[in-house]
């Protein structure tokens, strides 16, 4: 019943004038409009409440909020993907290959000069490290914040927040496969960036399908 009306009153939501910071209703004004229990009321409230469609404000409240799908993202990824499996972390590996890709034309047009800059710092740091220790933890950090900037580069907040939701990604990757060859990672990384720097969206492009596509046919 608590599903069925945080359903309901998601649909009102959606088609009513309410605004971010509006008053929806109070709890008991729930319990009398749906005609439902206190318990189911409160229970319909907190599921709306935990996607972030309402906020509670005491005295006043339940109010309409704006949701953050990063954050929700950041909530079900891990439960959905168990870095334990192979299959899971195939998943977040095709996720992340149709999610980059997706971003090249955004990220090649708006990087500025700092970013790009700072992908080859970091493709130059992956290098240092990589080159001596492999695949370590280490690296992989360094792996993961070369891909953020790209992603940063599109000037969109939720592709940007994307990359810290995949982390789990980055972290399956060194378990499935635990000792793979640096070296071809490491000068992708050098082309990807210096691509991004001539500003060249089909060079990026071609890259970074390179780059990923192992682990996708995984």
């Amino acid at each position: 019943m608590a599903g069925a009306l945080a359903d309901r009153m998601l649909d009102e939501i959606l088609n009513s004038e309410l605004k971010e910071g509006d008053l929806f209703m109070t709890g008991d004004q729930v319990t009398e409009r749906y005609a439902v229990s206190r318990t189911v009321a409160r229970e319909a409230l907190s599921q709306l409440q935990a996607l972030g469609v309402l906020k509670g404000r005491q005295k006043k409240g339940v109010l309409v909020a704006r949701p953050d799908p990063v954050r929700l993202s950041e909530r079900w990824v891990p439960l959905y993907c168990r870095r334990e499996n192979r299959e899971d972390f195939n998943t977040l590996a095709q996720l992340r290959y149709v999610l980059e890709l997706g971003a090249v034309d955004l990220a090649v047009a708006r990087a500025t000069a700092e970013q790009a800059e700072r992908l080859g710092e970091l493709a130059r740091e992956f290098d240092n490290i990589a080159a001596e220790h492999g695949h370590s933890a280490e690296a992989d950090k360094v792996d993961l914040a070369f891909h953020t900037v790209v992603l940063e580069m599109t000037g969109n907040p939720l592709l940007a927040g994307m990359h810290r939701v995949l982390s789990q990604y980055f972290c399956a990757s060194a378990e499935f496969d635990p000792k793979p060859s640096a070296s071809k990672a490491i000068q992708e990384h050098h082309m990807i960036a210096e691509a991004f720097r001539r500003r060249d969206v089909e060079s990026v492009r071609t890259l970074l399908r390179i780059h990923m596509e192992d682990n996708v046919r995984g």
